[in-house]
């Protein structure tokens, strides 16, 4: 039976209540889905004073927008949209804390925002796998409270960079095999179509790709949906 979200307190039991979380986590529908899951769940059990957020990276390693709610979400997507700041660090695996983030002179850029959000300490931990950062996990808290440590944050880091991580290989997975039947689809119409082999059906696809900038699946969708082969630059016969 799933043991329900604590009610907030004080001192937060992180480790009582990070197994079922974690368990949710992975249990998510893909990436993005299990990076809000991990901003709410962990929002839920933290002191009101807290706001917290998720940043991935997507393709390329580019920062997604981050997930969550209150100023966590505002001070981090202005870090996001300016490549600038603790997050940045945090993404790259360093993480980062502050004691005063209105004042801290390693940041001036957040002086301001953060002021106006009343906001006092913060962390930013890395999501890191043990092998890849997949995202960053930030806590900001509000007012003279002192939040939670980043002992205790940790952990649940690390759970939530495991999650997002398995998620992340399954999306791969599916869009790979998804990819791999639609270029073998193509392949066959146009073995079809020119009496050709797979290897030169394979070219024709690759081809039309580089002449398109498009990718060489959706050259092949293109094909497989219309029934119609996308102009080489011969005749078929002349291709190898």
């Amino acid at each position: 039976m799933t043991r329900p979200v604590p009610t907030p307190r004080s001192e937060p039991d992180l480790a009582g209540w990070l197994l079922d979380a974690a368990r949710r986590w992975h249990a998510a529908g893909d990436a993005v889905a299990a990076g809000r899951a991990v901003a709410g769940d962990l929002a839920a059990v933290l002191p009101p004073a807290c706001s917290v957020a998720v940043t991935l990276l997507g393709p390329g390693r580019v920062p997604l927008v981050p997930a969550g709610g209150g100023p966590a979400a505002a001070l981090d997507t202005l870090q996001v949209r300016h490549d600038t700041g603790p997050l940045s660090d945090a993404l790259a695996g360093t993480p980062s804390g502050s004691a005063d983030l209105g004042r801290d002179p390693r940041w001036p850029a957040l002086a301001e925002p953060a002021g106006a959000a009343r906001v006092r300490r913060a962390t930013w931990l890395p999501l890191d796998t043990g092998r890849e950062v997949v995202g960053a996990l930030s806590v900001y808290v509000t007012g003279p409270g002192a939040g939670p440590d980043r002992a205790a944050l940790a952990p649940v880091a690390g759970h939530a960079a495991l999650a997002l991580h398995t998620l992340q290989r399954t999306q791969h997975l599916a869009v790979a095999l998804a990819s791999r039947d639609v270029i073998g689809q193509a392949k066959g119409v146009l073995m079809e179509r020119y009496r050709i082999t797979a290897d030169a059906a394979f070219g024709i696809l690759v081809r039309a790709s580089q002449d398109a900038r498009r990718k060489v699946r959706d050259i092949a969708a293109l094909v497989t949906e219309t029934g119609e082969a996308p102009p080489p630059d011969g005749p078929p016969e002349e291709l190898p």
